[in-house]
């Protein structure tokens, strides 16, 4: 019984030492790396929460197991240390791998906005990319837009590519400058009435988010907003074609 209540003392003291690093991480997470809609569009919630399940696994558990009053304090401290250790290596190399998987751009492509993930990009052309986008932000997401392809051989090629799941949003060659894209998306832009027309299920939803943004709904249009995980997500655009909000909601629709 001594055992057992002196083993709980240290993990108890050991999870609160977990649940503080823990909170930490998430500020780090959720507001830096993958601040709201990006969270929830690109579903790191599940791979967090994972982290933290192997994380509190790999201390607290082991203080729990490990922690013994026969031990001397030299013995307990060797044994602390290590499962300290072996712990910040779990939730760094988790943090490191979330942050490779980051959203780094916010790219106009034909009739849509793509998010792409750091670990996306076609790195070993960012050179040939124009001047200002040559490299990635370590965290935020870039605003580009995508160019057409020049001639009939690239045409070919990015149709290829594309069937390979690699999108012009993805290869640094490909980017304009954001600015270029403003005629193409005025074009492509729809208003947000008509997507509640033909989605009338996700009506409350829409309303709300449009209520959020503070600008009248007749002024409002949206793109549709995927990435390699989901498509079912709007961008919500003010007249200046400015994003104001995001709506998880199909934004496809009939012509």
């Amino acid at each position: 019984m001594n055992r057992f209540r002196f083993a709980f003392g240290y993990a108890g003291r050991h999870l609160l030492i977990s649940a503080c690093l823990a909170a930490v991480a998430g500020l780090f997470v959720f507001a830096l790396l993958y601040p709201p809609p990006f969270a929830s569009l690109l579903g790191v919630g599940r791979m967090f929460v994972l982290l933290l399940v192997v994380d509190a696994v790999c201390g607290p558990l082991l203080t729990l197991i490990l922690a013994n009053p026969a031990k001397s304090r030299r013995e307990r401290w060797v044994d602390f240390s290590l499962i300290g250790l072996v712990q910040l290596a779990a939730l760094l190399y988790g943090l490191h791998s979330l942050w490779l998987a980051r959203p780094v751009v916010l790219a106009f492509e034909a009739d849509r906005l793509v998010i792409v993930r750091a670990n996306e990009v076609e790195t070993e052309t960012l050179a040939q990319a124009p001047a200002g986008l040559q490299s990635l932000p370590c965290w935020g997401v870039m605003p580009v837009s995508t160019r057409k392809a020049r001639n009939s051989e690239e045409f070919f090629e990015s149709v290829q590519l594309n069937l390979a799941g690699v999108s012009p949003a993805m290869r640094p060659h490909w980017w304009q400058p954001w600015e270029n894209a403003h005629s193409a998306m005025a074009q492509r832009a729809r208003p947000v009435r008509d997507l509640i027309e033909q989605r009338p299920q996700e009506a409350a939803t829409l309303q709300a988010a449009v209520a959020k943004t503070g600008v009248p709904i007749d002024q409002l249009r949206f793109l549709p907003l995927t990435s390699r995980k989901t498509g079912d997500w709007v961008a919500l655009l003010d007249p200046r074609l400015q994003i104001v909000g995001y709506v998880p909601v199909d934004g496809f629709l009939r012509p």
